[in-house]
């Protein structure tokens, strides 16, 4: 099967989706010609390649709030994006395309479950966690239940976010439980289709799909690490992660999907396609609306970070001279004085779609080890950590450890008096660019590390946001549901676990 064509061309068929759907609650499943017709396994690699997107693109606007980023000089940029004043449009898409996604790995898992797939239902039942999770960390309360019904429940009803986080635990033990299974139809001589080469991001490797499973659960319950009417719950998820023996993502296992990205039209890797080159090698205008943040440049400069040069270009295109503004500055810089997104961010064309990385994965492992939850060396952890993070970005292993064996806070672990500190600020150091959503999350959780806040002189609440609005779709569909959950405040409508 040509993985490449299959899961490309139904992408566009998404995006077409996307672009056009909100009746009936995101009820995407009514036409025979769409994907629904399809075997679960010739889904699935159309909507790990969704995901891919989803997350390569949703959540860019933080890396302006997390410090890495900021508009150029040479484009304005509207106040109330500077200002955190946002209104119900902004970020709609998160919602509807992360429902409308999700939508599909329910098809995949339903239909998987009537034909005998538990590999393939497995995948899905984690995949619905990932994006449940995301929405719950967006938005707080969410459709969960009833949200993936149709017209059948055309309405869905708000449930608890703590409910909703608890539930979606139970989903990825139901996954583990359906490839184990697997594992004992195969032993009895059974036939168990394994999705192979259609599984775009583990390629049908289900121990790597098992330890996936639980590096997300370590990061759901990393996010409620500060409420204390969480921690019975903590401690029994984690007996159960390490009664299971899978462990957790290792070293070089990034959770990222590749359908066969080419320098093609509409099929470039979905960051670079977004944020680097056209085709024909030109610049897209995103890549110039985008441009380095001071405070991110500032620390790679004084901890003497070679990742510097992987995450923004040098001004000019030559040399060795970065620079940045602040995010909202008052005094805007043009482009060819401020660094742009750099070569470990924008590879290559083909480059792979990150969903979960490998030095996520270690950093959690690091604070889950320094809290004492899991065994493991937590100083070797966060060392492998951030290896992994140069690694990703182009960098060898051996710059890695020439950089953390430094003396400095925040970078050399026995120079570090607050351990939590310095792993979350190397963690953040690591998210640059990718996954932004992470950044935010540690940072809504923690507070660290301390970020400036927009200095555009609008800025009337000196706060970063704790969540966004719910889209206005959400007002004109489901108007008395979501005008249940009350005024909601991007400032202080904290999602449950937000400290």
């Amino acid at each position: 099967m040509n993985v490449k064509k299959l899961s490309i061309g139904v992408v566009a068929v998404l995006m077409t989706i996307a672009s056009g759907c909100q009746k009936g609650y995101l009820d995407i499943n009514n036409n025979p010609n769409q994907v629904t017709v399809a075997t679960p396994v010739l889904v699935l690699p159309s909507a790990l390649s969704s995901s891919g997107a989803y997350y390569s693109n949703s959540f860019t606007f933080l890396n302006l709030w997390m410090g890495y980023w900021n508009w150029s000089g040479n484009y304005s940029i509207a106040t109330s994006d500077k200002n955190y004043q946002f209104t119900n449009s902004f970020g709609a898409g998160i919602w509807d395309n992360g429902y409308i996604i999700l939508k599909n790995y329910d098809y995949i898992d339903t239909q998987a479950a009537t034909l005998k797939q538990p590999l393939v239902q497995g995948m899905a039942k984690i995949m619905k966690a990932v994006h449940f999770q995301t929405l719950v960390d967006t938005y707080g309360n969410i459709p969960y239940t009833q949200a993936l019904q149709g017209l059948t429940s055309a309405q869905p009803a708000y449930e608890n976010a703590t409910a909703v986080y608890e539930d979606l635990f139970k989903q990825i033990d139901a996954a583990l439980t359906l490839f184990s299974d697997a594992d004992k139809l195969a032993a009895q001589g059974g036939t168990v289709l394994n999705p192979g080469t259609n599984d775009i991001m583990f390629g049908g490797n289900i121990d790597k799909w098992r330890r996936f499973a639980n590096t997300l659960k370590l990061r759901m319950l990393l996010r409620q690490s500060e409420k204390s009417d969480r921690q019975a719950f903590i401690q029994t998820q984690l007996a159960a992660i390490k009664a299971s023996g899978y462990g957790f993502l290792k070293s070089g296992e990034n959770a990222a999907v590749n359908p066969g990205y080419a320098n093609s039209a509409g099929q470039q890797s979905p960051f670079y396609g977004t944020y680097g080159y056209q085709v024909n090698g030109q610049p897209i205008e995103a890549y110039n609306i985008n441009r380095g943040n001071k405070y991110a440049i500032d620390f790679y400069q004084s901890t003497s970070d070679p990742r510097l040069a992987r995450y923004y270009a040098p001004v000019g295109g030559s040399g060795t001279t970065f620079n940045g503004t602040f995010f909202g500055t008052i005094a805007p810089v043009a482009n060819n004085q401020t660094s742009g997104i750099g070569p470990g961010l924008l590879n290559n064309v083909n480059q792979p779609a990150y969903i979960m990385t490998s030095h996520e994965a270690f950093f959690s492992q690091a604070e889950a080890a320094q809290r004492g939850w899991i065994s493991g060396d937590p100083k070797t952890l966060y060392q492998q950590a951030i290896t992994e993070s140069f690694v990703n970005v182009g960098l060898p292993a051996a710059d890695a450890t020439t950089y953390y064996s430094q003396t400095t806070a925040n970078v050399g672990w026995d120079a570090s008096p607050d351990k939590i500190q310095a792993i979350i600020t190397q963690k953040w150091a690591s998210l640059n660019g990718w996954s932004p959503f992470e950044a935010w999350s540690d940072y809504r959780r923690l507070g660290v590390p301390n970020l400036p806040i927009s200095q555009d002189p609008s800025t009337s609440v000196k706060q970063i946001p704790v969540r966004l609005l719910y889209p206005q779709s959400e007002y004109n569909y489901n108007s008395s549901v979501v005008r249940a959950q009350g005024d909601i405040s991007q400032f202080t409508s904290k999602i449950f676990w937000v400290k």
